[in-house]
């Protein structure tokens, strides 16, 4: 149930935590999160019908500037997220070029990308078992 509602805000939110996050976390956030989402769509969909087109095809860089956001400050903390934010860009290109692969749909390309390129960071380097100092730290000042 808890993943017909992760998007990026509500998978942002619970890792942000730094511990496991129970259902009850997410489906809190649900709460609030999903009606809120609706209306803004609903009212997204009605600003685009009345702004010009030149506006509205403006607006539509602002997700990739959403997505450089939350990409940048994590990636300027730790070389691995960096370091996959950047092979996740050249194999992006490349799989939109290379035969084969570039007959694919974008979606099932960001689909193998994304399992290809996290599990080969989970192997190359995967997560301690214990979380970290700072994390316990971050967690404890936000409780």
């Amino acid at each position: 149930m808890v993943g017909f509602g992760i998007t990026d805000e509500i998978f942002g939110i619970s890792i942000a935590r730094g511990k496991n996050v129970e259902p009850l976390y997410n489906y809190g956030a649900l709460l609030f999160a999903v009606p809120m989402w609706s209306i803004a769509t609903s009212l997204g969909i009605l600003a685009g019908t009345y702004l010009p087109v030149r506006i509205v095809s403006a607006l539509s860089v602002a997700l990739y500037g959403m997505f450089v956001a939350i990409i940048i400050p994590p990636a300027k903390r730790n070389p691995v997220i960096a370091l996959s934010v950047l092979s996740s860009f050249v194999l992006s290109y490349g799989f939109s070029v290379l035969p084969h692969l570039k007959n694919l749909s974008e979606g099932n390309r960001t689909i193998i990308l994304t399992i290809l390129i996290a599990s080969i960071v989970a192997v190359i380097k995967p997560l301690p078992k214990e979380p970290s100092e700072a994390c316990k730290q971050e967690t404890s000042e936000n409780e």
